[in-house]
């Protein structure tokens, strides 16, 4: 083969649970398992885990491995403050993955969150 060229395989289309159509995981292994030392070797600190899968189409064992691309901080929470008998709005921003921050008695809600339920009237900004 030539530096360079690229070998093409002819692989079954993906299930909708990203498993290849008409099998599964047969076995998942961290990365300090035996099954996965050659890889966590080859991959280092970026596998999170390694997934043996069967395709009984193609009567193929198929090993694949979920990698970290990227890695960064979290971006902040914002507290809002929602009225003990505003139930509605509560539940729109449980709805949008707000969670309830019980010593400070607020929400705790990502600025897109905050942006897109127009809750930004409603943001406490913590005192120094």
């Amino acid at each position: 083969m030539a530096v360079g060229q690229t070998i093409h395989r002819q692989m079954t289309l993906p299930a909708g649970n990203g498993a290849p159509a008409g099998g599964g995981v047969l076995k998942k292994l961290s990365p300090t398992a035996a099954g996965a030392k050659r890889l966590a070797t080859r991959y280092g600190q970026s596998l999170v885990c390694v997934r043996y899968r069967e395709d009984p189409v193609r009567g193929r064992r198929l090993t694949t491995v979920e990698l970290i691309v990227d890695e960064r901080p979290l971006p902040p929470s914002l507290a809002v403050r929602v009225a003990f008998g505003e139930t509605e709005l509560r539940n729109a921003v449980k709805a949008a993955g707000g969670t309830w921050d019980a010593r400070r008695k607020l929400w705790l809600l990502s600025r897109a969150a905050v942006r897109k339920l127009k809750l930004a009237h409603r943001v406490v900004t913590e005192k120094a």
